[in-house]
């Protein structure tokens, strides 16, 4: 990464001498002497995951000091999106908020409403001496910088801007992933009676990630992936046929499933998706619309799949912690042999690299009314459902709580964090997606784009072999990446002053559904009416 990002430097200075631009950054932003504050989910001393992206982001750092060795860039770990988004509506009052933050777009348009609270970094995207497309060496001079281009970026930050509406620009894109189908393809791939893989062997991950590998009964034939959630529930019924034993339906002893065909991660993103590809109501620019009877009949249905066993969210896990009520990760219970499909983030097969089996990485399936035949929906609503895929993943936000140069020059670090190289090794770190198509063509990112073209076997005891998988599971996501861009699938919930509490609430009605006992039509029915009263009650707050 150094090495490019100096190799940068000197073409852009060459750049420089040859169109013999005159132009130099002011004095007092050259020679600024100021701290920024980044609060972000990246720890110097935590999880792995945590600790690597905390290490690349030190490194990028390094290099803009190189630039500017007096502006000083402090990461702040603040655990998750959430709490960062909690502790800024503490700090809005009592003055106490970064300079960047990495977050959410959904909570930006409450803040905004503080005066003077949120950057509106638009004003900068053009400017002659920081703009986009523009670079500044350790002398000042501004050059033509073609891995910091607004066209390069721009799709990306259409995108973030398409959730605000006519509203101006809030955040700035930082790191992008969706939601992909992992399957277990080994189970996939297998005929008739046995085991589907090999007991795992690995001890790189831990003991608490050993693949179990499935008994198949002699009914087991070669499954197709499914593309509609017809085929998907269809599927789900036939693998507890051919494997009766491991999804017989039981649960532990807190009530939650020991195993289930199908996972979707998130019951929020569940909700929304769902509601986007059949054309239900969820929000607008303006109004919570989620509180219709389309809705209802959709989690109808969703409860009745769930009270046969064949789908769940990672909230009806196992419980991992009985002190913290965490659940096991849904990307484990895969890694264990209890899941056979799951619908999670594309960033999601970076943890699947266990020993024992293989993994397959497809588009998410389309929903329609027809893939629901047991509710009734109105005629507005999709028969075949349209193909869409959420676009999630953090973005940062930038504060206007410091004079005009400290403004700057975060949106100057904003730049350098981005470019070509830099977003490339992000990704290459993080496994989400680049928010330039630029950087996809780097070495970094080819090569493990390629990967998704490569061999692996079940087995993976070995550091090579982990590593391999892992690659070629990211290089599946990438593939799926471009996928939805050329289909031009991705779409963003529209962002208004309830739309954070919106995403929680419906999320949180989803697994009120599914761990409420419900079972008679009546029941089910009075359950759903209930639970979205509750829901929409928190949304609108």
């Amino acid at each position: 990464m150094k090495k490019s990002v100096c190799s940068l430097l000197a073409m852009a200075t060459i750049a420089f001498s040859l169109v013999g631009c005159q132009r130099q950054i002011p004095t007092d932003l050259l020679t600024l002497d100021t701290t920024i504050t980044w609060w972000n989910d990246y720890a110097q001393e935590g999880t792995e995951a945590e600790t690597q992206r905390y290490d690349y982001v030190q490194g990028v750092i390094e290099e803009f000091n190189k630039i500017y060795p007096n502006i000083k860039i402090v990461q702040e770990n603040h655990e998750s999106y959430g709490k960062i988004a909690s502790d800024i509506n503490t700090g809005l009052s009592a003055g106490n908020i970064p300079n960047m933050a990495s977050v959410y777009p959904d909570p930006t348009i409450v803040w905004d409403e503080t005066p003077d609270a949120i950057l509106h970094t638009e004003e900068y995207f053009n400017d002659s001496l920081i703009g986009f497309g523009r670079m500044n060496d350790d002398q000042g001079n501004v050059t033509t910088d073609e891995s910091t281009a607004y066209s390069d970026i721009q799709s990306s930050i259409e995108s973030e801007k398409s959730g605000y509406g006519e509203g101006p620009l809030l955040t700035l894109p930082y790191s992008r992933s969706s939601e992909a189908l992992f399957i277990n393809q080994t189970v996939f791939d297998k005929e008739g009676a046995g085991l589907c893989g090999n007991d795992s062997a690995d001890e790189v991950m831990g003991d608490q990630e050993k693949y179990k590998a499935p008994v198949a009964a002699a009914s087991k034939k070669k499954y197709a992936v499914p593309t509609d959630w017809e085929d998907m529930i269809a599927l789900a019924r036939q693998m507890k046929t051919d494997f009766p034993t491991l999804f017989d339906g039981s649960k532990d002893e807190y009530g939650y499933f020991k195993a289930m065909p199908i996972c979707y991660d998130s019951g929020d993103n569940l909700f929304i998706t769902f509601c986007k590809m059949m054309g239900i109501d969820y929000t607008d620019s303006k109004s919570v619309l989620f509180n219709n009877d389309d809705a209802k009949a959709m989690m109808v249905q969703l409860k009745k799949w769930n009270n046969e066993g064949l789908i769940g969210t990672a909230d009806q896990l196992p419980i991992k912690n009985p002190q913290e009520g965490w659940h096991e990760y849904s990307t484990s219970v895969v890694n264990y042999g209890q899941v056979f499909m799951l619908i999670s983030s594309t960033t999601s097969g970076m943890y699947m690299g266990v020993d024992g089996y293989r993994v397959g990485v497809y588009q998410t399936p389309t929903v329609g009314a027809d893939d629901m035949p047991d509710v009734t929906f109105s005629d507005k609503v999709s028969k075949t459902g349209e193909h869409y895929a959420i676009s999630q993943g953090p973005s940062l936000v930038l504060f206007r709580n410091a004079d005009e140069n400290v403004q700057k020059a975060t949106f100057m670090f904003y730049k350098f964090l981005t470019n070509t190289e830099n977003g490339a090794g992000l990704s290459a770190t993080t496994g989400y997606f680049p928010v330039r198509q630029s950087s996809n063509d780097t070495p970094t990112l080819k090569t493990i784009i390629d990967a998704a073209d490569s061999t692996i076997n079940d087995k993976s005891n070995n550091d090579a072999d982990l590593t391999a998988k892992m690659n070629k599971y990211k290089g599946l996501s990438y593939r799926i990446n471009e996928q939805y861009n050329e289909q031009d699938d991705y779409f963003i919930a529209p962002i208004n002053e309830h739309s954070a509490s919106c995403r929680t609430a419906v999320g949180e009605l989803v697994n009120t559904i599914f761990n409420t006992p419900a079972t008679t039509d009546d029941e089910i029915e009075a359950l759903v009416e209930n639970s979205f009263k509750t829901a929409y009650s928190a949304a609108i707050g």
